[in-house]
């Protein structure tokens, strides 16, 4: 029998070794062959083209394994000082407020993120979900080549705009995930991966919702399958899908092509960059029942849509810029949640502030009620963050980037605050958190305050 040393040290002929390193050049020309035609060609390789992308991602795939997953930690970790928690202004009162907060963020010390009820009257914490995503998404499809599946870990999923039911269930997805039903102790319901869900999850008012989708992979002539073709779906809390129609064909056939693909040089793989659906839940002189507000992000734009009809009511560009969220005021005004996030050729920044401008239908003015308020807490967040109007005509903003929740009285005074720090004071992201109405959220808990979990109670 040959021995080792003997094979590993044997001489080999100049032409074999010649023969070798052009074989090695030409499979290594093949395998970029194959990522190249996966992501930026025709997807004609398939099967093993996708094999080939999670290949040459592996480096980096094992360096974020290997180290400290700080992608949950907001952009200037430092950037309040104190302890965490619940703040309340000196003098101010909370007491008549009524209703809950339903609050996601990512809890540093615990290294995964949660979703917690607080009771406004009073602050005080309702309940917990401590959510096991890694077990949750366990057998999950993995075949979607441009998906980061590193951030299906503790460290960096996040619950985004989780969606309260009456028995305590929450409906939950990361940005561009599955979509899951969970119960309060965390176990799942059900699991959705026909698509891409991601952003806002709205309620409709008749006992389903709306949520943004991409079609995976998009089904327009001639894109790739790195193009985001932003979708409209609308599902039950079962799970079952109501409708589902792409908005970038809807804008297409009402002539807007250019909005889509632009001129040479330009193009866009997520060209609009849909953020939130607000349902219209009540008629009024501007709009029905059943409509839909759009925030695009991509073009600063907001759009009116009727699915019944598949007609574009309204659309408007800025003032605001790169907004996330658009609620509804009255009969005749809307809030839209502007980040004011810029670019000038030197990087993105917040232009002064991010803001909440109401633009009224009737006079078409815009306003800033809030900018005071915005100015002086230095409110400023790049992406993501929203606000809800509270029925006592107090502001709920979340500050997202900067892991901040604040509470604002009518006349623009800070009543409260949520800084998301970790025991060392470093700072968390949150989670898209939301204001829940009082019926639902006190028949919520009362059945929340009878459960109990071997895995993750309340605390």
């Amino acid at each position: 029998m040959a021995r080792l040393e003997d094979i590993m040290f044997r001489k080999l002929d100049l032409w074999i070794v010649g023969l070798l390193m052009v074989l090695g050049a030409l499979a290594t020309i093949a395998f970029g062959a194959l990522v190249y035609d996966n992501i930026e060609g025709s997807g004609r390789s398939g099967l093993i083209g996708k094999t080939a992308v999670l290949v040459a991602k592996s480096p980096w795939t094992l360096k974020e394994v290997m180290s400290e997953d700080l992608r949950a930690m907001t952009v200037e970790p430092n950037r309040f000082k104190g302890s965490g928690g619940w703040h309340i202004e000196p003098g101010a009162q909370t007491g008549a407020l009524p209703g809950y907060v339903l609050l996601s963020r990512h809890d540093g010390d615990r290294r995964r993120h949660v979703v917690e009820m607080f009771r406004l009257s009073d602050l005080s914490l309702v309940y917990r979900w401590q959510l096991d995503v890694e077990q949750l998404l366990a057998d999950a499809r993995r075949d979607w080549t441009w998906m980061d599946y590193t951030s299906w870990r503790h460290e960096a999923w996040r619950a985004i705009h989780p969606l309260l039911l009456n028995n305590g269930d929450l409906i939950v997805k990361d940005h561009y995930s599955p979509l899951l039903r969970v119960t309060p102790c965390g176990e799942r319901v059900w699991i959705k991966q026909d698509v891409h869900y991601h952003h806002s999850t709205e309620p409709d008012g008749e006992g389903a919702f709306w949520i943004p989708t991409l079609a995976t992979p998009s089904m327009l002539p001639g894109t790739k399958e790195w193009f985001l073709e932003d979708t409209l779906t609308r599902m039950t809390s079962e799970g079952e899908i109501l409708f589902r129609r792409s908005l970038v064909q809807t804008l297409i056939d009402h002539g807007l092509y250019h909005r889509i693909f632009a001129a040479m040089g330009f193009y866009a793989n997520d060209p609009l960059h849909l953020n939130d659906i607000q349902p219209v839940l009540e008629d009024g002189p501007y709009w029905r029942r059943g409509d839909l507000f759009l925030s695009l992000r991509r073009y600063s734009t907001l759009l009116l849509y009727r699915p019944s009809t598949d007609e574009i009511l309204w659309a408007k560009e800025g003032p605001w810029i790169a907004q996330h969220d658009v609620d509804i005021v009255d009969d005749h005004r809307i809030a839209v949640f502007s980040n004011n996030a810029i670019d000038t050729g030197t990087g993105p920044r917040v232009r002064d502030v991010s803001e909440v401008l109401f633009y009224d239908f009737a006079t078409d003015a815009v306003t800033s009620p809030f900018r005071d308020a915005m100015v002086r807490e230095s409110v400023r967040t790049l992406t993501e963050g929203l606000a809800d109007l509270l029925p006592s005509g107090h502001l709920m903003l979340e500050e997202q980037n900067a892991g901040r929740l604040l509470l604002f009285s009518l006349t623009g005074e800070l009543v409260a605050s949520y800084i998301n720090h970790d025991s060392d004071g470093r700072g968390f992201q949150l989670g898209w958190s939301r204001y829940i109405p009082q019926t639902l959220g006190a028949t919520a808990a009362a059945t929340l305050k009878r459960r109990v979990c071997e895995t993750f109670p309340a605390e």
